[in-house]
């Protein structure tokens, strides 16, 4: 992409604050609501594309390591984890699990909901 082109976060960001501060307040009704819901995608996808690949990066270092593997397959890592959980192979009281679980979770609402996040920090 040039380099005078900005991100596509920063567009994406720029579109809500513009739908939220020009466009939400002359809507009413259906229209305002569906409006809301545009505003928060947007902003949802600009969390993703921040905040995505370090997530992404970071759980699957955490997997590697718990999982004893070097697959680079993050949602085989994934599924692993899954059938070892499901099948009772995983200690459920193993701090590693329990971190990396916490630690998923956390990096999952800082896109999802960074509300819910802040309420409980």
């Amino acid at each position: 992409m040039p380099a005078f082109v900005p991100p596509a976060s920063t567009l994406l960001q720029a579109a809500a604050d513009d739908l939220e501060r020009n466009v939400l307040p002359a809507l009413a009704g259906f229209p305002r609501f569906r409006t809301r819901v545009i505003v928060n995608v947007l902003r949802l996808l600009t969390r993703e594309l921040t905040l995505g690949d370090a997530a992404d990066a970071a759980e699957h270092a955490r997997l590697q390591a718990l999982l004893d593997t070097d697959d680079e397959d993050l949602p085989a890592l994934r599924a692993e984890l899954a059938r070892r959980i499901e099948s009772g192979a995983a200690d459920l009281t193993d701090d590693a699990l329990v971190r990396h679980l916490r630690e998923s979770l956390r990096e999952a609402l800082a896109i999802d909901n960074p509300a819910w996040t802040a309420e409980r920090t």
